[in-house]
């Protein structure tokens, strides 16, 4: 007697809706995992350029300083803190212009001619004009141009030289004249920080804007 046939098996050619809806729910977790790591390692990255920027910035500011006697970069026009003016000053000691601007600054880059950052105007004025009755418009002081010494700089760990136009790395978006928010800097010295603006010293007008530091280029910035 012949045993009946039993049936071929059946093969599994998918997957089934609740085994979709598990990959799906995997893949969605993971993803919300995943991208608050990524945009903190993304915001590091760009963080960690900018700081890089302002190395090369200063290193170039250091060279342009050897080259002509110890005097920092100067001009006639008292607006050279401004980005768009002193950039030409530098742009035989910098290795790429790309080095002016931080990553994260769009502001900047569409607005201030690519130029993130501000040369502050204590190197570029006596201590003594560093005072209220020279204030003038967009908090440009009015007296006279003078290149100040590098032998005149008392503090270099703690005078800024070049400082973030805005707080790139925080919003909402703030001046470097307001008076909260972090912003690059990098010190005569060389060293670079992310500076709160509350955590800075006084200045000459009784706020913490850089470019009034107490004493000019012989002042402090920070303790």
């Amino acid at each position: 007697m012949s045993r009946p046939m039993l049936p071929y098996p059946r093969t599994h050619t998918g997957f089934s809706l609740v085994e979709l809806l598990v990959v799906i729910s995997i893949i969605l977790v993971s993803t919300a995992i995943l991208f608050p790591v990524l945009a903190t390692a993304r915001r590091t990255s760009q963080r960690l350029l900018c700081l890089n920027n302002l190395h090369q910035l200063q290193t170039a500011v250091t060279l342009y300083v050897d080259d002509h006697e110890e005097q920092f970069p100067a001009t006639t026009n008292n607006f050279l803190w401004q980005g768009r003016l002193w950039r030409p000053l530098l742009d035989a000691y910098v290795p790429t212009r790309a080095c002016y601007w931080c990553p994260v600054d769009s502001t900047s880059r569409l607005k201030y001619d690519a130029t993130s950052y501000a040369y502050l105007q204590t190197f570029f004025h006596d201590p003594r004009d560093i005072v209220p009755t020279n204030l003038g418009g967009y908090r440009t002081c009015t007296a006279p141009c003078r290149p100040q010494s590098l032998a005149d700089v008392a503090h270099p760990a703690e005078k800024i030289l070049i400082y973030e136009w805005f707080t790139n790395h925080e919003v909402p978006l703030r001046t470097m004249w307001e008076q909260t928010g972090p912003h690059m800097a990098v010190f005569v010295d060389g060293h670079v920080a992310l500076l709160r603006q509350e955590g800075l010293l006084l200045n000459a007008l009784s706020d913490r804007d850089p470019n009034w530091t107490t004493g000019g280029v012989g002042g402090k910035d920070v303790e």
